[in-house]
């Protein structure tokens, strides 16, 4: 079974969170209720590089922390998603609704 690894940095306006390995329903854990608390406070960037898994699980507590941000007035940024992610989140049919960025420095 994959783990899931999270490197935290913060940034000059922003927060960011490297994700690596598989984000799914074994591996959700503590990580969900980070990030929720998280869009609540801050500007969020997900790095999705290095995920080789992203699960209908974890495909919905990105979802709700999307939702939330917005609700919150923060932005939740995914950036460079990974072949699985971007299969994953293109899978939802609503990837055009995600702030899609390939680098930090499109953060807003």
């Amino acid at each position: 079974m994959e783990q899931l690894t999270i490197i935290e940095k913060e940034g000059a306006n922003y927060h960011l969170y490297e994700l690596e390995g598989a984000l799914n329903a074994y591996t959700l854990g503590e990580f969900e209720a980070t990030l929720y608390d998280a869009v609540q406070k801050n500007t969020i960037v997900l790095d999705m590089s290095k995920l080789v898994e992203l699960d209908p699980a974890g495909i919905g507590v990105l979802m709700a922390a999307f939702n939330d941000s917005e609700e919150a007035g923060h932005k939740l940024y995914f950036m460079s998603m990974s072949s699985e992610a971007e299969k994953a989140i293109s899978a939802t049919g609503f990837k055009y609704l995600f702030n899609l960025i390939s680098s930090v420095t499109e953060v807003k």
